[in-house]
């Protein structure tokens, strides 16, 4: 039995939408991923005060400025977090508010125009090195726990879904070692102890940060572990100093640690991942074994303190065809 041909005529208009539509799909497919946009906030602490951490990728940040306050070609830790999300193929945007020598108190006082913007995703705070200590150690500490909460309000009343970390700081050398300061007499673990006690009372008390990055507590272990030395003003041969040269300020091996740590808590990336041939630390000058030694030392620290931070159900993690995906995590228990 024969059956008559049909030949299908379309109009000139549907042939144009059709073309129109045909390559909406794959352009979809093709487009890369949203960034997360990452805001530090904090003083010198973030930026380091020695080159080749100070002005380290610099390019690849961008700096909010703080009223008419002067800036500089600031890179440090946020850029070096940077290198390591570009290397992992993570999408970041990061950017990073500085004011040096000061507490989150003058960040509340003087930015909240970029404090309460909603495009951040995550804010990290660094309190001023002494504030979150007991008050017979200089400390501040109701300062500290005031301000960072009216920031965390701010914040999360521009983005409720905005994810809230603190970068916990380590022990000064200058402030345990010389005579007549804070923790003369004492070990450098009293500071660190403290610093763990303010950094984590204060996420714990609030309730709405997300987590705490503990590089303070990432220090002490690579110290007793026997990667870096105790006393910088007594130095060890075959031993990291994590202090540069005024026993204050991360040198390039500490903003390294800190940096891997920031990156593991924040991304859910474990830095061990990272290896021996990472790029940062060649840049910064580290030998690749250190840099294997120190993402070491950051991963154990934060695993320490959450079991399950490398696992997929939390951070940010790559789905495939170099796309990545992000969840949002509540507040979790903290130690």
């Amino acid at each position: 039995m024969l059956f008559p041909r049909f030949r299908l005529r379309l109009s000139p208009v549907t042939v144009f939408l059709l073309g129109l539509l045909a390559p909406c799909g794959s352009r979809a497919q093709q487009a890369p991923p949203k960034p997360q946009t990452i805001l530090f906030v904090g003083n010198s602490f973030f930026h380091g005060r020695y080159n080749p951490v100070f002005s380290y990728n610099a390019a690849a940040i961008t700096i909010e400025r703080v009223g008419k306050q002067k800036i500089g070609d600031w890179g440090g830790i946020p850029a070096i977090f940077k290198k390591f999300a570009d290397e992992a193929g993570l999408a970041y945007e990061v950017h990073l508010q500085c004011i040096n020598g000061e507490s989150l108190k003058l960040h509340f006082d003087s930015a909240q125009y970029t404090l309460r913007q909603p495009r951040w995703n995550t804010v990290v705070l660094q309190e001023h090195s002494m504030y979150p200590l007991p008050a017979r150690r200089s400390g501040h500490p109701d300062t500290f726990r005031d301000y960072s909460t009216r920031i965390e309000q701010l914040v999360h009343q521009a983005n409720p879904t905005a994810r809230l970390y603190f970068y916990q700081t380590w022990a000064r050398a200058d402030q345990t070692y010389p005579a007549g300061k804070a923790y003369s007499g004492l070990p450098l673990d009293s500071m660190s102890q403290d610093l763990h006690r303010g950094y984590y009372g204060a996420a714990r008390l609030n309730g709405r940060f997300t987590g705490v990055a503990p590089a303070g507590d990432a220090w002490l272990r690579a110290i007793q572990a026997g990667v870096a030395l105790r006393n910088p003003y007594q130095p060890e041969a075959g031993k990291l100093n994590l202090w540069g040269e005024d026993h204050y300020h991360p040198s390039a091996a500490g903003a390294y640690l800190n940096a891997c740590v920031l990156f593991g808590e924040i991304t859910g990336y474990d830095p061990r991942r990272l290896g021996p041939q990472e790029q940062a630390a060649a840049a910064l000058g580290l030998l690749p074994t250190d840099a294997v030694a120190l993402q070491r030392v950051a991963a154990e620290q934060v695993l320490a303190a959450r079991p399950a931070a490398f696992s997929t159900a939390g951070g940010q993690q790559k789905t495939g065809k170099g796309k990545t995906k992000v969840k949002t995590k509540a507040a979790r228990q903290l130690p």
